[in-house]
């Protein structure tokens, strides 16, 4: 259904080139207008290298930027919808497909980065057997992150869903008497905290680096690469209306840069697996996606 891209780098190369070569724009958004306004661009994550590298690219392509830091996942889709962020890039596809659905918004993706793996972390345990059965695993709280972390501590064996759940799944989905374990949601945060508490947790990529993991430590984490990964794209967010804006679409190239991709990958210990989509595709992701909630 979902198809994954490969792009020859030298084709990547000149489309870089193409669109950081531009000039200013008249876009009638006032994103980018020639104002000293800086282009707001929302984080996870503010500090992470690649963001220096991105405000480095933007200034030589003639844009000022602002990266503003959140410290959770609730409030930069509302930001970016309401207009007092012009950007984001901390959600995947499917946490944009929901957010867009249960609030009546128009957001859409014009420049993808990466997949990373969902993994399940143990401080108590080295090796999957050892988790006892009726142990505790800490998952994110919010609806798509929860939903993926289940699917990965079912094809980790320690939990079992039940016949039909979809790509969303709720602990109204979980067949209790055949699962190992139990699960505990919460703030996707916390899922570090509760570490040295409980015998496991899976930990979103955000959080990972700053709590001192290692990604080769896991015990378990999905496939990035497989086709059905494709929903967990994380994703460059602007309103429909500004899906054009010349400026922006500057912005969006950088996210191919060679130099920002290296900074993103070294900062995820090597296992964000790297995508390069067109907008045209990554929008038609998200109305496929789109299509598939209830």
């Amino acid at each position: 259904m979902l198809k994954r891209w490969a792009t020859p780098l030298a084709a990547l190369t000149t489309a870089i080139a193409l669109l950081l070569s531009g000039c200013g724009s008249d876009d009638p958004s006032g994103v980018g207008d020639g104002t000293d306004t800086p282009i707001s661009v929302g984080v996870v994550g503010a500090s992470d290298p690649q963001w220096n590298i991105f405000t480095k690219k933007a200034e030589e392509a003639g844009i000022k930027v602002e990266i503003k830091d959140f410290t959770d996942y609730t409030t930069e889709n509302p930001a970016v919808k309401d207009g007092s962020l012009d950007s984001n890039q901390f959600q995947h596809i499917l946490y944009l497909a929901r957010y867009n659905k249960d609030q009546n918004a128009d957001l859409v993706p014009i420049a993808s980065t990466a997949i990373y793996p969902l993994a399940l972390y143990s401080k108590k345990h080295t090796s999957l057997d050892q988790i006892p059965d009726g142990g505790q695993i800490a998952v994110p709280n919010d609806e798509t992150n929860k939903s993926r972390a289940l699917h990965v501590l079912a094809e980790a064996g320690l939990l079992t869903l039940k016949e039909g759940t979809g790509v969303i799944a709720g602990e109204e989905d979980i067949d209790t008497a055949a699962s190992k374990v139990t699960v505990s949601p919460m703030d996707a945060q916390q899922t570090v905290t509760a570490l040295a508490s409980i015998d496991g947790a899976v930990v979103n990529n955000d959080f990972v680096n700053d709590a001192g993991l290692d990604p080769n430590t896991a015990l378990f984490a999905d496939d990035a690469s497989s086709k059905a990964a494709e929903p967990y794209i994380n994703v460059f967010v602007v309103r429909k209306a500004d899906a054009e804006n010349e400026q922006l679409l500057k912005l969006a190239a950088i996210f191919a840069d060679p130099e920002f991709t290296a900074a993103l990958q070294e900062n995820s210990g090597n296992s964000a697996v790297l995508v390069n989509k067109t907008p045209e595709e990554l929008q038609r992701i998200l109305a496929e996606v789109t299509e598939s909630l209830d």
